[in-house]
Parts: C-alpha cells; structure tokens; sequence
C-alpha cells in the first residue's frame, strides 16, 4: 500500500529522520543532509541498512546540496558494506519521485557521483530517467585489460562470453537459456570477485523471452541478490543490441520484482521508466548517526 506521507513533515524534524522508499522491491532508506550536514560513518550505515538490527535496505541515500547550479539535489549512494556507490538508478527514482512530492515539480535535475541524471514525473508512482550512454571502453568499466583478452576468466558454468558496459557502474551481463534453472548467486559471486575486476562488478544474468522481453535478475555489489537493477536493466538492453540479439530498441525488462521499460535513443541515450512507492517513515537512533 502507497502511503499518503507528508514529505516536508518527515524531512524536517530536528530528529535523524528517514523514509523508507522501493522501486521493484529494491529498496533504500533516504535521510536529508541538506540542511543539517550528515556524513554517515560505515558503522551508521551499516546498522542503518541491517534488515535485523536497523531500518533494513539495500542502500542508504542521503540528499545533499547540489554542487551543479542545474541540480535540485546532490545524492549520495551508500551500500550495506559502507561503501559508496557511483550510481543506482532504482534509487535515482525513488530519490526523484520524493523530490517531485515535495516540492510539485514534474521535473528534477539529480546529481550523482556518476553524473547529472534528468526526472520526469510518468504518473502516479511512475517516474523515468533520461540517462547517457553506457560506457564501453574497458578502462572506464573498468576491467584489468580488454575483455577478449579475459580468456574465460569472466566464465563460470554456463555464465559464458559477458558483454560488459559501465552505466555509471560496472556490468558483466551474461545471457543464458533458462535463468531461473541457474544459482545465480552462486555462479556468480566468484566472478564478482575476479581479479580481472577492479572494483567488482554487478553481475546480470539475461533470457530472452521473445516479444522485446528480457528476464533479468542481478547479483549487484557487494554481494546482494536484489528485486531489481535499474542499471542492470539498461546494460541488459544495451548488451543484446550490442551482440544483435534483439533488434527494436525498446524493451521490457521483467525481474523478480517487476518491470522496468528501457528505450534507446539513437545517440544510445537511454530512457528507464518505472514505478517507485513508499513504504514508511521514522527516526533512527541519534547516537549511532
């Protein structure tokens, strides 16, 4: 249920206040450093995203002033590990739509470590994002050296022949017959942690489905099985193309949380939409933020 929330309200308490957000069932704690600084420790945000002992998400997002005059807002993207992430598109879309809310705008401006990402209100929930193209050189992936020169070191069972792209993250996609047949996970997690992977990378696991359909799920940094991968959904779209595995430049992306629609625009501009909710509202414990 879409809870009817006072966004001003849950954002101006002298409180560490939060909103809890999902897109997919992706889902991120979002607290406002805008006005009173918060730079989370990696204890803080660890506890903060443990499901047992915090608030419980895949990610912390913390708004803060926008350093580009054309940004309504600076987001800054942590993982479970305490780590900071370039991008997350899922979270660039729940963190759009809060925006949206509280201020009436059908249009935001986000600024990412990534880069500016452009939000357009699509509807009730629904928001898109206007995102540059993927990257393809293999030092801005970044890989260790060119990937045909991985040998299949990238392979794992029938995890074969990636395409990997970074979309303001890393990605290896792997396109199979039958996803749900596969431990994703398990297949995987030692690819993640190969050598031949600086800074790791999200893994996506693909089938097409027929009918501009893709089934994807992602096994994302640092090690996590998520509902949805708004990133992993483009690269997924970006890779078939690539690899001329479909031909139409609009896509539906279904994974285990539902599904993202991804068009590309002839420049490989890259259109994502999909619904965002809320979930609720609180305080987290002052000492530990």
């Amino acid at each position: 249920m879409l809870l009817d929330i006072d966004y001003r309200e849950a954002f101006s308490s002298p409180e560490r206040s939060f909103i809890k957000t999902h897109g997919l069932g992706n889902d991120f704690v979002v607290m406002d450093g805008r006005h009173h600084t918060f730079v989370p420790s990696e204890q803080a945000i660890r506890w903060i995203c443990d499901r047992h002992r915090g608030v419980g998400g895949d990610q912390l997002l913390v708004f803060e002033q926008p350093q580009r005059p054309d940004a309504n807002v600076r987001l800054r993207i942590y993982n479970i590990d305490g780590v900071e992430a370039q991008t997350c598109l899922n979270a660039t879309r729940c963190a759009a739509w809060l925006l949206m809310e509280e201020s009436g705008a059908g249009e935001v401006v986000i600024e990412t470590i990534g880069g500016p990402i452009r939000a357009r209100r699509e509807g009730d929930h629904r928001v898109s994002l206007h995102i540059v193209s993927g990257e393809w050189d293999w030092r801005k992936i970044p890989l260790a050296g060119p990937l045909e020169e991985a040998r299949g070191r990238l392979d794992n069972g029938p995890l074969k022949d990636p395409v990997a792209v970074n979309m303001g993250n890393p990605h290896l996609v792997y396109f199979v017959a039958d996803r749900d047949s596969l431990d994703v996970a398990a297949l995987a997690d030692p690819i993640q942690k190969n050598r031949y992977l600086p800074e790791q990378a999200n893994i996506g696991v693909a089938e097409l489905v027929g009918g501009g359909r893709i089934r994807l799920v992602v096994y994302e940094r640092p090690g996590i099985l998520t509902q949805a991968c708004g990133s992993g959904a483009c690269a997924a779209v970006l890779a078939a193309l690539r690899k001329g595995l479909i031909e139409h430049p609009h896509a539906i992306v279904d994974m285990p949380g539902g599904s993202l629609d991804v068009r590309v625009l002839q420049d490989e501009t890259i259109i994502l939409t999909g619904d965002v909710a809320v979930s609720f509202y609180g305080f987290t414990a002052q000492e530990l933020v």
